[in-house]
Order: C-alpha cells, then structure tokens, then sequence
C-alpha cells in the first residue's frame, strides 16, 4: 500500500528556553502566529511554537520546566545535542501506509512521547528513529485546520516586502556520512526524487538534492572538509538536521539585514551566504540567491 506526502509540516529547532527563541524568531523573520504559540505537550512535556516564515513552518521548542522533562526524547536530546536542529515533518495522507512502508524496511518507528508502534496505526503522529533516516523524519496524517498556508488569501511571499527580502524555504539540508546510502532512504525509502547534485566549495561538501513531498526540497550533504559547519557538526553528532537555507530577493540586501539584527556572515559566494549558528540559536542558516536546478516548485 502506498502513501502521500503533501506540503511540509514543520522543521523543528531545539534550544533552552521557547520565550527567548520565540522572541528572536519574531525580531528577525516576523512570522506569522496563531497556529500554536507556547503550546505544551504532556505527553512530550515540551513546550513548542508553531511559526510560519515564507512557505514553510518552524516549530521552535524546548523541554518543559517540569519533573521527567529531561527523560523524554525533547529533553535527551537537548542534553545531548544542545540548541539545534532537531527533525523533518510532513503532512501525509495514510499513516498505515506510511507505517507499513517503513517497518518493511526495518525502520524503527514511534509516536508521541517515543512510544514503540508494533502494530499498524490508525491515526496519530509517526516518527522514525534518525539512525535508519539519517535525522528524525516525522508524518501526521492530517493537516491542521489553523494551517494559514491553506487559506484562499495566503500569500507566500508576502515576505518579499519584509526588509530580509526572502521569497521561500529553499531546502533543508541533512549531513550524512554515507551520501550513497542517504540518497537510496530518500529515493527509495520515501516517495522522493532526486533532481540534482553538486559541490560546494562555500559549504565544504558534496551534495545530492531530492524533492520531498509537494514543496519541500531537501539537501544530503556529505563533508569533504573536516573543518567545515557541516564537518564539525557530522563529526560531533553524526547524521542529522544540519542547516535550513532561505531563497531572497538580494544577497547584499540580506546581508546588510542580518547585519541590523547582530547576526554576524562567516562564509559568502557569490549566491548564497553562511551566518554564524552562535548568533541563530545554534542551527546554522543560510541565504541564497539562486534555485536549486530541476526544482519541481520553479
């Protein structure tokens, strides 16, 4: 039985404290709210924010400031990995499904609060272990019906107009030790495509890219430089979330933005810019200029 993914659900960012990276998320991007704001799960006791930026969703999060949190899968992992980039998900349209493909693969799957799902799902939310997926990859079977990108009136780049400039999400990028292997769990483990590769002498590595699911495209990255962001990162963690890159309008134009905002550039090219994660809470951004080529959303 097959299944469908749809718009990307959420990137989430792991720091210490959701007032303070909510507040920054705020200053620097102006998203858009009022799909869940400060939103505590006691079944993940976790605290998390659902923002819109562009066309994609980030779910800033932290543990909650109650007994247990730091036993629970948000609170290992910060203690673990520290501010960070934590995971992919995506809206489907059949957890069974979804299920079914996975365990078939012997990928190991849970639901919230890290709960074993031996038996096929009807409902509720599937996560993988990020050791068979190379980071955590999360799918929900329903869309949420505050989703403002499922409005007549949402207009996706309306952030053209806010001084960054930024037109979309353009990719998400997992950095892998085994690019080989990344690539068949995203074009054979997932419904993905494979629409281009490339090397990058700015990031220090080689990269393959896949379409994801309706918008979402994502970047395997494996490390040709060991002092590189994503060689350090790799090293120190292994295969995860890496980096989330942002289209705009103008490279000098977000630059002299990021600027205003103490966010200090530590890598430029011509199209695409690297800030320091130390000024993003940990999770390394970056800002370009150009598409990826074959990108099914041009």
């Amino acid at each position: 039985m097959s299944y469908s993914i749809g718009k990307l659900f959420h990137i989430i960012h792991i720091s210490d404290d959701l007032a303070e990276l909510d507040a920054w998320y705020d200053d620097v991007f102006s998203p858009t709210r009022g799909i869940m704001d400060a939103g505590y799960s006691p079944i993940e006791k976790r605290d998390a924010s659902l923002i819109v930026i562009g066309d994609a969703i980030i779910e800033p999060m932290a543990e909650s400031d109650i007994e247990g949190s730091e036993l629970m899968p948000v609170g290992r992992f910060y203690s673990r990995f520290g501010r960070h980039w934590h995971s992919l998900a995506w809206y489907i349209d059949d957890v069974g499904a979804c299920w079914e493909s996975m365990t078939s693969q012997n990928i190991r799957v849970v639901t919230d609060g890290g709960v074993p799902l031996p038996e096929r799902p009807t409902d509720g939310s599937l996560f993988t272990h990020p050791r068979d997926t190379h980071t955590q990859l999360e799918f929900y079977p329903h869309v949420m019906p505050v989703d403002p990108r499922y409005a007549d009136d949402f207009d996706a780049f309306a952030w053209e107009q806010h001084p960054l400039g930024l037109r979309r999400l353009s990719y998400a990028t997992v950095v892998v030790a085994d690019l080989e292997q990344a690539t068949k769990t995203f074009t054979e483990g997932l419904p993905g495509t494979l629409i281009h590769e490339s090397t990058s002498d700015l990031t220090g590595t080689r990269n393959v890219y896949v379409a994801v699911g309706e918008t979402t495209v994502v970047e395997l990255a494996l490390p040709l430089e060991p002092d590189s962001l994503a060689g350090r990162d790799l090293a120190a963690n292994g295969d995860m979330c890496h980096a989330v890159t942002w289209q705009v309008l103008d490279l000098d134009r977000a630059a002299d933005y990021l600027a205003t905002k103490g966010i200090r550039v530590i890598g430029r090219d011509a199209t695409t810019i690297l800030t320091d994660p130390d000024d993003t809470f940990g999770a390394p951004m970056r800002f370009t200029t150009v598409a990826i080529p074959g990108d099914p959303r041009d």
